[in-house]
């Protein structure tokens, strides 16, 4: 046992000797030289660093800079109740510390309180049995070396499962990055079937990208329209060529075929989870404000704020692009007609925010997915 007993000249000496934490350090805490003595001896069978003060504020002190494992208090010659009220204030200022309280009065009142006010480990009575004042400093120390080891673990837990999340993260990153180039690969093909399509679908992710920009939306809601709008016509991959390549006007049944490639993609993009809402724009894509569109007849806020701003920029890019049988519109012809349709086949609020970008934006930003598409070929 390392002994540090402090007198009158030396406690500020004695409270910096300590050191670093330490699971076997004890603190002793009693004003009559008889009893500091008689634990010494006791307590000198076991490995600990013992420091012994008679002064209830020094004691308090040593706490604040160190970190015991064990204090013990006795009740003193002077101290009355004194000892418990120090035992009290040392649970606030250490709480992972082990309390024990020595008396010689062996009243259940003191017990009691000591017990459920101050959290004590142990209540020993005096005169003590040497064997079992022993016992408790050493199950004690072991108690607090189990609260080091638990601290210690939490830590690296915590450790651990911020780098197990920042690789999750990583990986899921990856998982979307490859899924998204898979899904561009079959959006690329479906462009090469279907000539009349080509950029359309890069060219309507920008522009539903700008209107959910000016919606002040965030910056995974972004992501998701555009998304939402560059793979919105995937499940024309399950329609025949007959149907999708037809030169002529569809009839009646074909075009039965033909409007179930909004379930078609859908059904595609299941089970990819991070696509979750922009497979309802898929799905949704073709709905009205005014509950005329298809599949599901939805109207008004029943369809998802993506599908609503995609019906906008959808015909805008439809009056505007060259196809077989005519030539595009101008931006002012396809505005007027969007103007006309909103608040049937178009949201009046979402007709109003489209109509807030500048011309010179939109243009801007079809030619930017036609050069992008030009660098893939």
């Amino acid at each position: 046992m390392k002994d540090y007993t402090q007198t009158s000249s030396n406690h500020n000496d004695i409270i910096n000797l300590l050191g670093s934490a330490s699971s076997r350090k004890v603190l002793f805490v009693d004003d009559r030289s008889v009893i500091q003595r008689s634990f010494k001896r006791t307590i000198s069978r076991i490995e600990t660093d013992t420091v012994v003060i008679s002064d209830i504020q020094a004691a308090l002190e040593a706490l604040r800079k160190n970190d015991f494992a064990v204090v013990l208090a006795g009740d003193g010659k002077d101290y009355g109740t004194i000892g418990l009220n120090f035992l009290e204030e040392a649970r606030h200022i250490a709480p992972d510390t082990i309390r024990i309280f020595i008396s010689g009065k062996s009243d259940m009142d003191s017990t009691v309180k000591a017990i459920n006010k101050i959290g004590l480990f142990s209540f020993i009575v005096m005169p003590w049995d040497p064997n079992e004042l022993r016992d408790n400093v050493r199950r004690a120390c072991d108690r607090y070396s189990l609260k080091l080891e638990n601290q210690k673990l939490g830590e690296l837990l915590h450790e651990k499962a911020g780098e197990l999340k920042h690789l999750a993260r990583n990986l899921e990153r990856k998982v979307q990055d490859r899924t998204t180039s898979l899904l561009l690969g079959l959006n690329a093909a479906l462009d090469l079937r279907d000539t009349e399509t080509q950029v359309h679908s890069r060219r309507v992710a920008l522009y539903a990208r700008r209107i959910a920009q000016e919606l002040d939306f965030s910056k995974e809601e972004i992501l998701t329209i555009e998304r939402g709008s560059l793979l919105h016509d995937i499940g024309k991959i399950g329609v025949s060529d007959t149907i999708l390549l037809k030169p002529g006007k569809l009839t009646d049944e074909e075009w039965v075929e033909m409007r179930k490639h909004a379930e078609h993609g859908y059904r595609i993009l299941e089970g990819i989870e991070f696509l979750g809402d922009a497979r309802l724009i898929v799905w949704q894509h073709h709905e009205r404000w005014d509950g005329k569109g298809y599949p599901n007849q939805l109207a008004g806020n029943e369809i998802i704020i993506g599908a609503r701003i995609f019906g906008i920029i959808d015909t805008y890019d439809a009056i505007t692009s060259d196809r077989p049988y005519r030539k595009g519109q101008t931006h002012e012809v396809a505005i007027k007609e969007i103007e006309k349709m909103s608040g049937t086949q178009f949201d009046a609020d979402l007709v109003k925010t489209f109509l807030k970008i500048p011309k010179s934006e939109i243009l801007n930003l079809r030619d930017a997915a036609i050069e992008k598409t030009a660098g893939m070929d």
